[in-house]
């Protein structure tokens, strides 16, 4: 994959006026690729696509979890207590069904990935709450930013997911991890301009070519027709129609 860097100097050589004009930052541009980049791959999870893939995902190896009553995150009371992430979670990003979520990982007691956890709403939780049954699954859910899980007593989950927001130090790179993995000073200080950039290669060129038809007609007012498929993965109309 490409660095946020290579795409920004990418994005100033589509045209001469984007290369020479200083008003024009990088970070101004490494904006609006974030921004395309989000909106195509958005269309594409939509679709059921790029759920497998090892390029859009970012892992969080370690979320430490506290335990809470469970009035905390909706207005059910009972005496039932579950768990809940210590640290709030960047916005993950959400489809038309549900997070963008690959995975949520118990950890076990030698630090390695455990039992996969089951998606659920906290509607529907507490609606098995409500029955007469025995609960055995491992549940968890999205709600204000937190992430919780059924169980009381799990300290600690793995993550993976599509965020939408920069996941900062304390949460990529946690102290005192109890999956015991180490983090490299190189890791924890790099630049985020020099990390690779989660875009599969196919989308690249849109993203490209939309940045630099935003910024021309931004900053510019210059008005440009894409040369490659459009934002619905389409070809846009070359002529206009009469």
């Amino acid at each position: 994959m490409a660095t946020l860097r290579k795409l920004v100097s990418d994005v100033r050589s589509v045209h001469k006026i984007l290369s020479t004009d200083s008003l024009i930052t990088d970070r101004a541009i490494a904006s609006e690729i974030r921004n395309n980049a989000l909106l195509l791959i958005k269309r594409e999870t939509n679709l059921r696509k790029l759920w497998a893939t090892d390029t859009l995902f970012t892992t969080i190896p370690c979320l430490e979890m506290m335990e809470v009553p469970i009035s905390e995150c909706c207005n059910y009371v009972d005496e039932c207590t579950i768990a809940r992430t210590k640290l709030k979670l960047p916005r993950i990003s959400e489809g038309n069904y549900q997070y963008v979520i690959q995975g949520v990982y118990s950890i076990n007691a030698l630090g390695g990935q455990g039992k996969k956890l089951k998606e659920i709403s906290v509607n529907r939780y507490i609606n098995l709450l409500k029955l007469p049954i025995i609960k055995n699954e491992a549940y968890f859910w999205i709600t204000n930013g937190y992430l919780y899980v059924n169980n009381p007593l799990l300290q600690a989950v793995r993550l993976v997911a599509f965020f939408e927001e920069d996941v900062t130090n304390d949460i990529l790179y946690p102290e005192d991890c109890d999956c015991g993995k180490q983090f490299t000073l190189e890791e924890i200080c790099i630049n985020p301009l020099d990390k690779e950039f989660a875009l599969p290669g196919y989308l690249e060129q849109q993203v490209l070519q939309l940045t630099s038809q935003k910024l021309l007609t931004t900053y510019f007012n210059i008005k440009t027709d894409m040369s490659q498929e459009g934002i619905d993965g389409q070809a846009p109309n070359s002529k206009p129609t009469n």
